[in-house]
């Protein structure tokens, strides 16, 4: 978000209590109206009809005086509005009053934040005890209620476990709603498996669906697939399904997470590929079919480092045309980004929120990026150690690089030495090639190719191949090919056909970590022969190649019951667009700039990330879903 709000928030004991308030020479973002009545009764007196739970005293405000104001003087202004002084709460200067007969809670704060001695009025709320879902893995879900626990999954070592309260306090928010059903949340990622036991409840479905042109798709079930361009968004990364059931997965169910929303409207987007990558364009189509089919919050776990006009126009689009509101990853290269830079997060569009990873003990997470010019980075979110749905059941396999073939063909040969760790290399040595700054590495016109038979789960709609290596090549002329074949024979392996993705230039030193192609040729059969072709040219040689681990993974998205824990900005992500999406499910009226409003008012001062963050708190659901700006011009509507 890039727009400057004025915010105003109270905390009082261990309670955070968000104040629906109005003040003289402030600004109300939405109406006060729109809150009170969020599903356009016209009958004032019947607050939030379709929740049996009354949500504050009808018949009360509290009404805080300014500190110069007497008793006598506090008496006399609610005198003069017909009111009754009910209590006076200590020190704080606020008063209980009792409104006169027929008179509204929406008229009441009206009228008393006219008042010269008045500093602002609110509803006396209606507490009651914090809900929680009965699903089995909830105890692990430290971002929605932090007791302190270790989670034993966890695969960040770093405060696991955490302190207690350093959460979202979902639970106090799911006790005004739990229910997104009013508001469609569109995952734009790899996809998601609508078939999940905690999912498929809470899939988005169309019988009038629209193409990213506005064409005529006719009945949409799950959401699109933009990647492989069809109507069939299944996720065979893991990522999009896990963004998914952090946003929504089914509460309260006896199976496995809750999500921020318990009941939900996923559109599943499918924007990147099975190796987690996606293009401008294809992103582009993907956020346009979204918003023309009428999702109002966007996730998007994604990001690059390079300005993108063609994006950015895109999420503008969304946001004056359908209101659409985009919560967005920081990044996860442990960067400034007054520096550096990770889009969309820098993009200075009103409908962006940009979100930063926290730990259990919401110190700013080892490897997410953060912003000390306060520009760009918006709030902080739970990121590490984040349990939620899998896309299917994975295996993995791999052989020892002792064990892998090679062909020489000119020039330089791979090997493999325990270095440490045992890496798979080409250069003079494998130190060389680690530390990325010779220009000897490797001799001109080289061609060698490495290849290995890795046995793998024939059952599996999905194979990828996933890597950590380093490289210093000379970029675009020298570098390595990789492949993956059924056939044993170096020839076919080593075809175009069988050609699945390449690399080429100069880390300087630093490890890719994680680094997939998808396998695809390999899916159906019991073996995959994976192999590496390095080449160069005649000039401008540098250090070589060092491949540190090799794996393939095997996805089978039939088993609909897995569960994983990941960590990053992109699991931060989804806890802030979930949140998003409740407060406008809950309050339909809200707009894009409401729902901003009402996240950064009600968020958690977090030292941790005071200076490097826009607005140094993380995301609080109770005190986003309780909160209002305070108002300036108040606009109320009056029947």
């Amino acid at each position: 978000m890039k727009n400057k709000y004025i915010i105003i928030a109270l905390l009082l004991s261990t309670v955070s209590i968000g104040y629906l308030f109005a003040e003289k020479e402030t600004n109300i973002v939405p109406t006060l109206s729109k809150l009170l009545d969020p599903v356009g009764n016209t009958d004032n007196k019947k607050y939030y009809k379709r929740d049996s739970k009354i949500k504050f005293k009808s018949s009360e405000v509290l009404v805080k005086f300014r500190d110069t104001a007497g008793d006598s003087v506090k008496s006399y202004a609610v005198s003069s509005f017909n009111g009754k002084v009910l209590n006076d709460l200590g020190e704080t200067g606020i008063s209980q009053v009792e409104l006169r007969e027929g008179q509204t809670v929406e008229e009441a704060v009206a009228e008393y934040s006219t008042h010269p001695d008045v500093e602002y009025v609110q509803p006396n709320y209606i507490y009651h005890a914090s809900t929680s879902p009965n699903d089995p893995i909830y105890n692990q879900l430290w971002g929605m209620n932090n007791t302190g626990q270790s989670v034993l999954t966890a695969t960040y070592a770093t405060n696991n476990p955490g302190t207690s309260t350093n959460d979202m306090r979902m639970e106090s928010a799911w006790d005004v709603n739990t229910d997104c059903t009013n508001t469609v949340v569109a995952v734009v990622d790899s996809g998601v498996n609508y078939n999940h036991q905690d999912l498929s409840a809470n899939m988005w479905s169309s019988g009038s669906c629209v193409s990213d042109k506005g064409v005529s798709l006719g009945s949409c079930s799950n959401g699109w697939d933009y990647a492989d361009n069809d109507s069939n968004p299944m996720d065979l990364n893991g990522h999009g399904t896990h963004v998914a059931g952090t946003i929504g997965a089914r509460g309260d169910n006896g199976t496995g997470v809750a999500g921020v929303c318990w009941t939900a409207k996923i559109m599943a987007v499918r924007v990147l590929d099975q190796s987690g990558s996606g293009d401008t364009a294809t992103i582009i189509k993907g956020i346009n079919f979204a918003v023309r089919n009428g999702a109002k919050i966007l996730n998007l776990s994604l990001g690059g480092p390079d300005y993108d006009s063609a994006m950015r126009s895109a999420i503008s689009n969304a946001g004056s045309k359908y209101d659409a509101l985009f919560v967005v990853a920081a990044g996860n290269e442990s960067n400034d980004l007054k520096s550096d830079n990770s889009y969309p997060c820098e993009y200075d569009e009103a409908n962006i929120l940009c979100v930063a990873a926290l730990d259990q003990k919401f110190q700013l997470a080892s490897f997410s990026n953060f912003d000390s010019s306060k520009k760009n980075v918006d709030i902080g979110a739970p990121g590490t150690n984040i349990r939620s749905s899998w896309a299917g059941a994975e295996a993995t396999s791999s052989l020892a690089f002792a064990s892998w073939s090679t062909i020489n063909v000119d020039g330089t040969a791979w090997n493999w030495a325990n270095c440490p760790p045992t890496v798979l290399y080409l250069s003079t040595s494998c130190s060389t090639a680690i530390i990325g700054s010779s220009n000897f590495g490797y001799a001109s016109n080289t061609y060698s190719v490495v290849y290995a038979p890795i046995s793998i789960t024939s059952g599996a709609e999905a194979v990828t191949a996933r890597m950590n290596l380093y490289l210093d090549t000379e970029s675009g002329y020298d570098g390595i090919n990789m492949y993956a074949s059924t056939s044993s024979v170096p020839a076919t392996i080593f075809s175009s056909p069988n050609k699945v993705g390449s690399l080429s230039g100069e880390t300087n030193g630093s490890l890719i970590a994680n680094f997939e192609v998808a396998a695809k040729n390999c899916v159906g059969s019991s073996t995959c022969y994976f192999g590496y072709e390095f080449v160069s040219d005649s000039s401008v040689n540098r250090a070589g190649v060092a491949i540190t681990s090799f794996n393939l993974i095997t996805l089978d998205n039939n088993d609909i019951t897995q569960y994983n824990t990941i960590n990053g900005t992109s699991m931060a992500t989804p806890h802030v667009a979930g949140l998003a999406t409740l407060l406008r499910s809950f309050n339909p009226k809200f707009t894009y700039a409401d729902t901003i409003t009402a996240i950064v008012a009600g968020g958690t001062a977090t030292s941790s990330i005071q200076n490097i963050t826009k607005y140094g708190k993380a995301a609080n659901g109770n005190g986003a879903i309780r909160n209002l700006e305070a108002p300036k011009d108040l606009n109320v509507d009056v029947p």
